[in-house]
């Protein structure tokens, strides 16, 4: 696994900038915070905020010795993923569990100084992580790519990566191929891009029907022979028949939520859901009926009317998040942070 490491200097200056680099870095799914100082209250302030945007993200470690003990389980519980110390300063992080923990001076949690990537592919193979300042590591993409050169496989004569392409919701849009030239550029651009077998070229999705891509996140899979890009997709669809899938319409979250945004937009007042966009109280109202007739079959043996129910909650739960610009994604985002938790309530 490698995990870019992001220095962090002193003062209040740092607050966008490192939120924008841990966003930047996310691509691979992990980073490391260096903090060789001790934070002030502001800092620190600033430091949870950030933690709490990215933790549902990516998995955001934490090096610091100047940490207190409680002062580190605080920013696990609003979303960080570790604590990275050296063994001798274990004792001093008492609340945090092994799990939670992270080593430097161990065989797990390795730092490398400007690695070669055989360096990065042999800890990979043994199951370690390198982690390699994100600075560097900005400069030298090339290392990146000649390291999952290094580690993925193909049986195909052309040697191509077949590479999956998900939404932000984890719905497969398509397949394409990938080769070491548009990982390359995909990486540096951080744009779906990929190899065409057809034009024997890149292809950057998106640059001839606008339906560009941001890419999010790069992982490989257990066998080493497939590539899964998580991106957003640019309307009308990843598909050339002007579909979100190349598997045609399906009936998903995605579809409800698609038809639901397009409900609220159009200016159609006799549409339900354009009613509820329109009227706050309205939708208050329903919330709160849906939720409590939820609760009473909760209580009864019953599968199909708690589903029924739930799907009451939903519906309504989603008019009220699109109708204020929030995905799905960002709730989904914001579950997987409160799973870092580590004091659960009672």
């Amino acid at each position: 696994m490698l995990v870019p490491l992001i220095k962090v200097g002193q003062g209040n200056e740092w607050t966008q900038p490192l939120l924008a680099q841990i966003k930047h870095w996310s691509l691979f799914g992990a980073t490391c915070l260096q903090i060789d100082f001790a934070l002030r209250e502001t800092e620190l302030n600033a430091l949870q905020r950030i933690v709490k945007q990215t933790g549902g993200v990516t998995d955001v470690f934490i090096q610091s010795d100047n940490l207190s003990d409680e002062q580190a389980l605080e920013l696990l519980n609003i979303g960080g993923s570790g604590i990275v110390t050296t063994l001798a300063n274990r004792e001093h992080f008492a609340s945090i569990p092994d799990d939670r923990m992270r080593f430097l001076d161990s065989d797990q949690w390795n730092v490398l100084d400007e690695p070669s990537a055989s360096d990065v592919a042999d800890l990979e193979n043994q199951k370690r992580v390198a982690v390699v300042d994100a600075d560097w590591l900005g400069g030298n993409p090339g290392m990146i790519v000649d390291y999952y050169c290094a580690i993925l496989k193909s049986d195909r004569p052309d040697g191509l990566w077949s590479t999956i392409i998900c939404d932000p919701l984890g719905i497969a849009l398509g397949l394409a191929y990938s080769n070491r030239e548009s990982l390359l550029h995909a990486i540096k651009s951080r744009q779906g891009t990929y190899w065409s077998r057809s034009r024997n070229g890149l292809w950057i999705k998106g640059l001839t029907s606008g339906a560009t891509q941001e890419l999010l996140g790069i992982r490989f899979d257990c066998d080493c022979d497939c590539l899964r890009f998580t991106v957003t997709q640019d309307a009308p669809g990843f598909c050339h028949r002007n579909t979100h899938t190349c598997f045609g319409e399906e009936r998903s979250i995605a579809t409800v939520i698609q038809r639901l945004r397009e409900r609220i937009h159009l200016p159609d007042a006799k549409s339900f859901t354009k009613k509820l966009a329109n009227d706050a109280e309205l939708l208050q109202k329903k919330l709160l009926e849906e939720a409590q007739e939820l609760a009473e079959a909760a209580q009864l043996d019953d599968r199909y009317e708690v589903a029924w129910e739930a799907a009451d909650v939903m519906y309504f739960s989603l008019v009220a998040m699109l109708n204020n610009g929030v995905g799905l994604e960002e709730v989904y985002a914001e579950l997987a942070r409160r799973m870092n938790r580590i004091v659960r309530r009672n």
